[in-house]
């Protein structure tokens, strides 16, 4: 990104400000909020889920320092959270909100982008694996920003290089205590050499993105996965990515009712991943001017 140029959050504003002028989007159903007993290692249950009257969904991440107390602090007692509230005004907090709003706000962008994808009639390709359609090879030195378990024995598999970016000390000690043999750390230095990367949808509420392309120059493939990842995906196009990998629900009853008991609501959604090339952007998509 040139100096002096938009943040990714303000360039995904502007443009859900100009698709709105044309698609209205509809108020909030609710905000889910994950319940149960949380456990290490159960992805499902460390998401919340904006819903708008129109019955479209969008997902953000919130174990993310103290989001999720914050978030269950604000909301949690609530029978519908956020019911009637303006989706365009809670993404607005993407931009300068703090952990708690940001959470919300991509929440609210991914249902925003969801509600219009149906009105269209849009239906994003189903992923093919895990990676978000990444195949990987034996001369591949695979990035991963964020940790992804599942994801070692297929790099394994392919015979490939694995560097693994970490956000915090502690995740660094507890992965290299798990998997000695893979290269973890907190440098964003790791990822020089990789010419492909996968890094997770919490770049968007880190506002760490930018960083982390300039940080893999020889990276022809990089890829944003997870269920946060429902967004359009222009401006990450512009920037360098070449995938978006998101999830998307499809069972609302059923991945609300996972929600609230604290269990896996992958039964109840379906993953996505949308590629750069051949992308017909937002604007003929949805016949707004940019």
């Amino acid at each position: 990104m040139n100096a002096g140029s938009p943040s990714i959050a303000a360039e995904i504003l502007r443009q859900l400000d100009t698709i709105g002028l044309r698609w209205r989007a509809p108020a909030v159903r609710r905000l889910h909020l994950p319940g149960g007993e949380l456990q290490p290692g159960e992805h499902d249950a460390e998401f919340c889920a904006i819903e708008l009257d129109d019955g479209a969904f969008g997902l953000s991440y919130v174990l993310l320092g103290s989001t999720l107390r914050g978030l269950l602090a604000q909301h949690g007692r609530r029978s519908a959270p956020l019911a009637g509230a303006d989706p365009m005004v809670l993404a607005r907090a993407l931009t300068d909100g703090d952990e708690v709003a940001r959470a919300v706000a991509l929440a609210a962008i991914s249902a925003l982008t969801d509600s219009v994808w149906r009105r269209i009639g849009y239906e994003p390709p189903s992923a093919g694996n895990s990676l978000g359609d990444v195949v990987l090879g034996p001369d591949d030195h695979l990035g991963m920003i964020g940790f992804f378990p599942p994801l070692v024995q297929r790099v394994a598999e392919a015979g490939g290089r694995l560097s693994v970016v970490e956000m915090n000390t502690e995740m660094v000690e507890r992965q290299r205590t798990r998997y000695p043999q893979i290269t973890i750390g907190l440098d964003r230095g790791l990822l020089a050499t990789c010419n492909t990367v996968v890094g997770t949808s919490t770049m968007l509420l880190n506002d760490s993105l930018d960083d982390m392309l300039a940080a893999a120059p020889q990276a022809t493939r990089f890829a944003v996965i997870g269920p946060s990842a429902g967004l359009w995906p222009d401006a990450l196009f512009a920037r360098g990515v070449t995938l978006l990998g998101g999830t998307r629900v499809t069972d609302p009853q059923a991945f609300a009712d996972a929600m609230a008991a604290g269990e896996s609501w992958s039964a109840a959604t379906r993953k996505f991943a949308i590629a750069r090339e051949g992308w017909p952007g937002w604007q003929a998509m949805t016949g707004c001017a940019a």
